[in-house]
């Protein structure tokens, strides 16, 4: 896979942790953390505007940041539309204008767009682009329902095409669709990797098993000892030796057992308990 960002030894900050890492074409990586932990900071750096304090970053290809810094709130949506009908990767710009909800906006100044339609607006430019790199700082936060699952879609299919994105975050719904995460807290980063080694981060599974009357089951369950993962095929449980009796009673039923429920970890806990 060709390399497009690559961070060595990065950090935000003269003292802490560093982070080293390598972005290919069509990945995506989420930036997440708590308020002012340094998210804006770390794509500033990431795009240049700002210096690293350690460390060094280098981009193999062409950038587009999503950002209105720069133009006046006079400006009207139209000016930011290409003339010609299809973007440079091959989307009609038309579909798209209506995809991200800008299609009736198209002729009113920036400073008249709602909160939703001005993220959508930022977002415009990038993705008119040829880039193969989009840095994308909080947008997707702001975006009505509606035009995010779209947009969603559009990045996706951007993927598809070789491009990598790169997005600041607070919605764990949105962390899980991206292929990696960064976590920030105080602009150092406390975490860095796949979704699934973030879910690992989190409480093991819950298991609530309803029954009422049974002191069996209840002795049984009370020194249960049980380990709860997901895989391709399912879920598996696995026990400690001399305990598999007990786990096939409880899974198949025994006594008035009515019901087990199994609940896994959610991304919203494993990334709570980094803080």
């Amino acid at each position: 896979m060709t390399e497009i960002l690559a961070l060595e030894h990065l950090a935000i900050v003269p003292a802490g942790p560093t982070l080293s890492m390598s972005v290919g074409a069509g990945q995506s990586l989420a930036i997440v953390g708590p308020t002012s932990s340094g998210k804006t900071h770390f794509l500033q750096v990431l795009a240049g505007i700002e210096r690293p304090a350690q460390g060094s970053v280098r981009i193999h290809g062409k950038l587009a940041v999503a950002s209105a810094d720069g133009v006046s709130r006079r400006t009207k949506v139209q000016a930011l539309i290409p003339r010609t009908d299809v973007s440079p990767r091959g989307m009609r710009v038309a579909d798209l204008l209506y995809k991200m909800r800008l299609g009736e906006a198209r002729y009113k100044q920036i400073g008249d767009l709602s909160p939703g339609q001005f993220a959508a607006y930022e977002l415009l430019g990038p993705l008119l682009t040829d880039a193969n790199l989009i840095l994308i700082d909080g947008q997707l936060d702001h975006l009505d329902p509606w035009a995010l699952h779209d947009v969603m879609i559009i990045l996706r299919g951007l993927q598809g095409d070789g491009v990598t994105i790169v997005a600041a975050t607070n919605r764990p719904d949105l962390v899980s669709q991206f292929d990696a995460v960064i976590v920030l807290k105080d602009k150092q980063v406390r975490f860095a990797g796949s979704i699934e080694e973030l879910k690992r981060l989190g409480p093991p599974h819950s298991i609530q098993v309803a029954t009422e009357h049974h002191e069996g089951v209840r002795a049984l369950v009370a020194p249960f000892q049980v380990q709860v993962t997901e895989t391709a095929d399912g879920i598996r449980y696995e026990t400690p030796e001399g305990q598999q009796l007990a786990a096939r009673m409880l899974l198949e039923g025994y006594g008035d057992v009515q019901f087990m429920i199994s609940r896994p970890s959610t991304l919203e806990e494993a990334l709570l308990s980094l803080f």
